[in-house]
């Protein structure tokens, strides 16, 4: 910062409540699991195989996930449904509605439920096999509700905190970069700009976390964060940096 205290991306409060989150995380999952949790990367390395957009890729990233989370022994069946919103021939068409400090979404992307014993159903919206970064977000979130309610970790279910889940579970940049969409739409004889954001937390929480979890695994190569967005980068670096020059006020670590 150019004047005054370098400080966060997210408020004092917010901030106890990761930190927070992330101590219950440690007590859940165990310090090694956690001091060793991968970065996961949208690259070859962790998705080898060529994305082409349609369903037989969801299955295949669904079980790619499910390894990286450690998730065994259970059915998941996957299903699709449209729930997207038509683009009008005037303005910006949002997907999600700001309340207070939090979000509310406005048309669902993707959900999670348990239909037995190690059986679950998560529904995918098919606008996502268009975007492979959200896809890999949504399912990474669903899947989050396994390992939170359906492992018996939660008793109800919490939003935010499973977005916070998936990003101590490795997911962190697929999550930052997926919170914000602003792109162009043509039509057949319109077009307009298209903002959304998904998601439960903001871009401004997300970056807290992944610097917290940078942090917590002393991370010597910071080159994965080449991935973020320039946004999410930014972000990123600047919680880094106030963490980093703050260690005494930091609980998680």
């Amino acid at each position: 910062m150019l004047f005054g205290k370098l400080k966060p991306t997210v408020t004092e409060e917010d901030k106890q409540w990761i930190e927070d989150v992330f101590i219950w995380f440690e007590e859940e999952y165990g310090r090694v699991y956690l001091k060793n949790v991968p970065v996961i990367l949208p690259t070859k390395e962790f998705f080898p195989f060529d994305f082409k957009g349609n369903q037989s890729d969801v299955h295949e990233i669904t079980k790619l996930i499910c390894q990286y989370l450690e998730i065994k022994g259970v059915d998941i069946e996957l299903h699709f449904f449209n729930d997207h919103q038509i683009k009008f021939s005037g303005g910006l068409v949002t997907a999600q509605e700001i309340e207070g400090s939090k979000y509310s979404n406005r048309n669902t992307l993707g959900t999670f439920s348990e239909n037995g014993v190690n059986r679950f159903s998560i529904g995918i919206e098919n606008q996502l096999l268009l975007d492979p970064v959200r896809l890999v977000a949504t399912i990474a979130h669903e899947l989050s509700h396994l390992v939170l309610l359906g492992e018996g970790r939660i008793e109800e279910n919490d939003e935010e905190l499973t977005d916070l889940n998936i990003i101590a579970m490795g997911f962190g940049v697929f999550k930052a970069n997926s919170i914000f969409s602003f792109s162009q739409w043509q039509g057949t004889s319109h077009q307009g700009w298209e903002a959304s954001r998904i998601g439960y937390i903001p871009e401004e929480m997300a970056t807290y976390a992944l610097a917290l979890m940078a942090n917590y695994q002393e991370h010597m190569d910071l080159s994965w964060s080449a991935h973020l967005n320039t946004s999410c980068k930014n972000m990123f670096e600047r919680n880094l940096k106030f963490i980093q020059k703050n260690k005494d006020a930091i609980r998680f670590k």
